[in-house]
């Protein structure tokens, strides 16, 4: 994530609306490939990481294309957080997103307001 203020809220916005549901920890590691791998081996239940190209934020495919394989492999799900949580993962995109069950993906699109409500 970014410094600049609209990078701040947004990564803040999504942790304050998690924190609300009662979710009891919120980690962030800083290497989004290590926290797929979390995901796939069960530590974390969900990760993602906003980003952009136009501001040049967020990993790129090098940091998350192995874990989106890894992820998928251990039965667990990645979406496209760039289209509200359609779709597989863009490995062309600057975000990403995985979580271990369809449902818990759903849930925190959700509550982060990346998923369109239905």
């Amino acid at each position: 994530y970014g410094r600049d203020p609209d990078s701040i809220k947004l990564v803040t916005g999504a942790m304050a609306a998690i924190m609300k549901e009662g979710v009891r920890t919120i980690r962030m590691s800083g290497s989004c490939g290590l926290d797929m791998a979390y995901v796939a081996a069960g530590r974390f239940n969900v990760t993602f990481e906003h980003g952009d190209w136009p501001r040049g934020r967020g990993p790129k495919i090098w940091d998350f294309a192995a874990g989106k394989l890894i992820v998928r492999e251990a039965g667990g799900v990645t979406r496209n957080l760039e289209k509200g949580g359609k779709g597989e993962l863009d490995l062309m995109g600057r975000s990403c997103f995985a979580a271990c069950t369809n449902e818990l993906a759903d849930d925190i699109l959700r509550v982060i307001g990346a998923a369109p409500s239905s």
